[in-house]
């Protein structure tokens, strides 16, 4: 059925998993559902260049953007909600995966630097738009951080985090990026028990797969799979299903 357009923020998203996501989110769903605004940050310098099918006109594309500066992204924040005061979800896929160290041990910088572009950033991204989801809605209730609804709980808000199947099953030599992926695992926890109470559900996504037959359906999800995901997760019509992690690698289990 169609319904009203959504706005999200979408880090990550010039390329592999973060632009499949962003691709999915703009493919029609139903042909009077209008498309949603979607703000888009990336490291990156230059834009993705997206299908001619594919409306373009309600993305925001935020370049040069750095997710594990404060300041920076408290700077974009300000420009997004300007523009958009209700966002409906933030996606974080931002991240690195360095080639893995096999048969030695990862530099301090290496380790460094990945836990702070997915830790970090994650972190960063995350606080900035709980912070302006929840004072915005305070404000709007006099102060109130509660507001009745179905449970008690008013829906506000949802966040998808990308971690990895590397932080349940680290692969050899990806010490630092496991150990980052796994920490990611942790921050959705801790997130959605603080915040579903106050509406903003709370999941993460980790994709991967299996080096051996195990793999559901013998191979690994594609990422327009992992895109199915989240944009599940992100529609008002995934409940209240908080606090999980749903692993895809040729299914997905919840």
């Amino acid at each position: 059925m169609p319904s009203e357009s959504k706005t999200y923020v979408l880090t990550g998203g010039f390329s592999g998993i973060g632009l499949a996501i962003l691709t999915h989110l703009l493919t029609p769903k139903h042909p009077d559902t209008p498309p949603p605004t979607i703000h888009v940050l990336d490291l990156a310098s230059t834009p993705p260049t997206l299908p001619a099918t594919l409306s373009t006109s309600t993305i925001h594309f935020y370049p040069s953007t750095n997710v594990t500066s404060r300041a920076g992204i408290s700077a974009i924040f300000d420009r997004i909600f300007s523009q958009s005061p209700q966002i409906d979800g933030l996606i974080n896929s931002a991240g690195i995966c360095p080639p893995p160290t096999i048969g030695g041990i990862e530099s301090d910088e290496l380790f460094d630097r990945v836990l702070d572009v997915n830790l970090r950033g994650t972190w960063i991204v995350g606080t900035e738009f709980l912070k302006h989801v929840l004072n915005k809605d305070a404000a709007a209730a006099g102060g109130k951080t509660e507001a009745a609804g179905r449970g008690g709980v008013h829906a506000r808000a949802a966040i998808v985090n990308i971690a990895s199947t590397a932080a349940i099953s680290p692969p050899p030599g990806m010490v630092a990026y496991a150990t980052s992926k796994y920490a990611v695992l942790g921050l959705t926890k801790a997130w959605a028990k603080e915040y579903t109470p106050r509406g903003v559900r709370v999941n993460c996504v980790a994709p991967g797969g299996h080096t051996d037959a195990s793999a559901p359906m013998g191979r690994l999800a594609a990422p327009e799979e992992i895109a199915s995901v989240v944009g599940f997760l992100l529609e008002g019509g995934a409940g209240f299903v908080s606090g999980q992690m749903v692993v895809v690698d040729g299914g997905y289990y919840l």
